[in-house]
């Protein structure tokens, strides 16, 4: 019975931690809770396959050598990544994951951490940067990850504050980053865009925050520009 009860306990203590959601902490300020398996996709029909995150100063990908040291990648020729089932593209030199495509546009979330309220001295998250407290933000901590070791972040992973996330929503048009936003969507529409766009939004009870409304709201774009 006993042995019963302690299976039973572990069991549980496992469905509990995985259950926990993920959040990112200033030992571990990556978007997933691990570096995952993906893709990176070049010009000239070339990729290649490694372990992979995206560190969240920047939003920067980083990849995982085969002896355990953690390396940037810059964008150059990189036209997508994929990691796990998230697909990824590069604008303005972030990493944003691809919500929803269109014809040649498309619907994209960028995942910003908001270090400022991390740091601000009314807030809940802290002291002010100038602080004693502020001093474990190494440049591990935050970035200048060229050949750090992933034991080393490894064993301080669940030491760190949890860092706020902001989620930002944006349309690529033909190339031209826009905030997902109705003034923005507005500015790109043609004429007959504009007059059915009142419309639109009476039919649409649109949520700005919601990603089926902007998916909606991105189909209606691309046949009004």
């Amino acid at each position: 019975m006993r042995k019963i009860i302690v299976l039973l306990l572990l069991v549980t203590t496992a469905l509990t931690v995985s259950a926990q959601k993920y959040s990112p902490n200033t030992k571990w300020p990556y978007v997933y809770e691990n570096f995952t398996e993906g893709t990176i996709f070049f010009d000239g029909n070339k990729k290649t396959k490694a372990q992979l995150n995206i560190h969240l100063l920047g939003n920067v990908l980083h990849y995982l050598t085969d002896d355990g040291r953690i390396f940037t990648s810059n964008d150059k020729d990189v036209i997508r990544v994929e990691i796990g089932p998230d697909a990824y593209i590069y604008s303005d030199h972030k990493l944003v994951r691809i919500v929803a495509v269109d014809k040649t546009n498309l619907l994209v979330e960028l995942t910003k951490a908001d270090f400022d309220a991390l740091f601000t001295s009314t807030g809940a998250y802290g002291a002010s940067l100038n602080s004693s407290s502020s001093r474990d933000l190494s440049s591990l901590d935050l970035g200048g990850l060229e050949n750090a070791e992933l034991g080393r972040m490894l064993q301080e992973k669940n030491d760190g504050r949890d860092i706020p996330l902001k989620k930002q929503y944006l349309f690529i048009l033909g190339g031209k980053q826009i905030e997902a936003i109705k003034k923005s969507v507005e500015s790109v529409l043609n004429a007959d865009g504009q007059k059915e766009w009142k419309d639109f939004q009476k039919q649409n009870k649109i949520k700005w925050k919601n990603e089926e409304c902007l998916s909606q709201v991105l189909n209606f774009i691309s046949s009004h520009m």
